[in-house]
């Protein structure tokens, strides 16, 4: 076949193919069409259904500027809350240019656009540390994935969400991201329950902390200690209020009670509030108090204040005055013997010691003649008439170092109670023999629940009657954690569609307090939230050893 020439091709092309419509002109003309239905579409939406948005709203009320241009709750990113209102108009204290902190943005894009995600969220929590000084979360054991959502502070706490809203308030959907199920979430297999969907024991398990037992290393019978002068029912010796120092026989005293009735002790009479001594202290002086703050946990305690009223560590020296003598608590096996050495030549220079068993007081104690009068000898040694050395002998000395091991050893067994362990507890370095806090990965609010009876959680701690004997009570339940689990706390705090539970409905026929539930919660409404945050919460304790910032920076604008 003969090759067109150049006129023959030219002579194919229509001259007025301009004029003509094609599909590519009408596919072009539909799309236009299309964009600006879809522009009119959105500038009506922004009109009539952007105000009536809750955030719009939301954002106006707190600001109170009902007639301000909606359109601007709509391209602004709203107001930041209360605590961070002084630095809103420095966005560049928390963000970078040009990169989302969305935990949903996808970041995946980022490298496309030339922005690095990891220095993106450093700055982020940067910045939050300056005034937030936190821990992260078990960040270490994660994933890239997750450790990356652990470092971004804006997926739990959302700013911009206008100047009333709280945000240390965190939806139980954040916590759920992960605690649906750990697996894909941990380097290793997880310490704790590996899926958790809702607060109860089958869909949240027990309590991890009760699982593990207590970890004090104190000998002591709560039953006992509940029962009338802390003996059992068949048993002599009860603790009256005339064995008590007279300077504490008004703390244990009840109303009513003479010195020779029996010590009858309660919860509040060991375990008191965190604050209540200042609240106490200040009295009428005090004008505002916070005592959801004050009262939420429970003072340690103290050999000094709640246990020597009754178990004071004698050296066996019987004093001449009513207070008996009392060494100190905590004292090291090398410095004993100089202390009781010392009280023993004490009290018998000073004419305060007595023979035992003398509650005359009639008879001269060691180193007074019989007017009261001193005789002391020739360097500084006492004698009597006949010449006697009443100085503490080794033999003196030995007998009460056994008696006091032997009273420490009610409570402590020979580790405790050894010179390395009793020098570490005083420096600090070593745990202490009663927890001072027992649900370690949960908090537990006292106050909040100051209304509901000691016994409701801690039913195990109390005598089944007054009337037990000495073979059905318990000497020693110290490896015993007397807290209820997590069936205690399900009935009330629950789905708020969830109906209460039977065990919780008061009848107004209910039988002995001691067994009635209803009872024992007091006037506490039978429903609360389930939400994760009410008892846990999301960052490690941070190191004590971690310098404190300056955060005087974040005023002057500098990220």
């Amino acid at each position: 076949m003969q090759n067109p020439t150049g006129k023959q091709r030219s002579q194919r092309i229509q001259l007025d193919y301009f004029r003509r419509r094609t599909g590519l002109d009408r596919w072009r003309s539909v799309c236009i069409a299309a964009g600006f239905v879809a522009a009119a579409a959105y500038a009506g939406y922004l009109f009539y259904f952007v105000p009536k948005s809750s955030r719009s709203i939301a954002t106006a009320n707190a600001s109170n500027e009902q007639g301000h241009n909606l359109l601007e709750h709509h391209f602004n990113t709203g107001e930041l809350s209360s605590p961070h209102a002084s630095f809103e108009n420095q966005c560049e204290l928390c963000h970078t240019d040009f990169t989302p902190m969305d935990a949903n943005a996808p970041s995946e894009w980022f490298p496309l656009i030339g922005v690095d995600a990891d220095v993106s969220r450093k700055h982020l929590e940067d910045a939050c540390q300056k005034c937030h000084q936190v821990g992260h979360h078990h960040r270490s054991k994660m994933t890239a994935q997750f450790a990356a959502r652990d470092q971004n502070c804006s997926v739990c706490h959302r700013a911009h969400q206008g100047r009333d809203f709280e945000l240390t308030k965190i939806a139980r959907r954040e916590c759920l991201y992960c605690h649906r199920d750990l697996t894909p979430v941990t380097n290793a297999n997880p310490a704790v329950q590996k899926t958790v969907a809702a607060f109860t024991k089958s869909t949240h398990g027990e309590f991890t902390s009760l699982q593990r037992g207590d970890s004090g290393k104190i000998r002591f019978s709560h039953a006992l200690h509940m029962m009338p002068g802390q003996v059992a029912a068949d048993a002599k010796g009860g603790m009256t209020l005339s064995r008590l120092m007279p300077s504490e026989r008004a703390r244990f005293a009840r109303e009513g009670q003479t010195d020779s009735d029996l010590v009858e002790l309660d919860c509040s009479s060991c375990h008191e509030s965190v604050g209540q001594s200042v609240i106490d202290q200040l009295g009428t002086q005090l004008k505002s108090v916070d005592h959801e703050l004050l009262g939420r946990s429970m003072e340690p305690i103290q050999f000094e204040k709640h246990c020597e009223a009754c178990h004071a560590i004698s050296p066996g020296v019987m004093p001449s005055t009513a207070e008996p003598l009392r060494l100190p608590h905590g004292v090291p096996s090398s410095a004993m013997r100089t202390q009781i050495a010392s009280m023993i030549d004490g009290n018998r220079a000073t004419g305060d010691s007595r023979p035992r068993r003398d509650d005359s007081k009639t008879i001269a104690p060691p180193g007074l003649d019989q007017s009261g009068g001193s005789q002391f000898g020739h360097g500084n040694v006492v004698h009597d008439s006949t010449g006697i050395d009443w100085r503490a002998t080794d033999e003196e000395i030995a007998a009460a170092e056994q008696s006091v091991r032997s009273q420490c050893m009610t409570c402590h067994d020979e580790e405790s109670i050894s010179e390395q362990a009793i020098l570490a507890s005083a420096s600090g370095s070593a745990a202490t023999l009663i927890p001072t806090r027992w649900l370690r990965r949960g908090l537990y609010d006292h106050a909040v629940h100051r209304q509901i009876d000691c016994r409701y959680c801690h039913a195990a701690a109390y005598p089944v009657t007054d009337s037990l004997t000495q073979s059905a009570l318990p000497t020693d339940t110290h490896e015993e954690v007397m807290i209820a689990g997590i069936e205690s706390c399900e009935g009330c705090h629950r789905a708020a569609d969830t109906p209460t539970p039977s065990s919780l409905q008061r009848s107004g026929d209910e039988p002995d307090r001691l067994n009635s539930i209803p009872e024992l919660i007091g006037n506490m409404p039978t429903w609360a939230s389930d939400e994760c945050i009410l008892c846990h919460r999301y960052h490690s304790p941070l190191d004590a050893h971690r310098p404190i910032e300056s955060i005087t920076s974040i005023n002057k604008g500098t990220p």
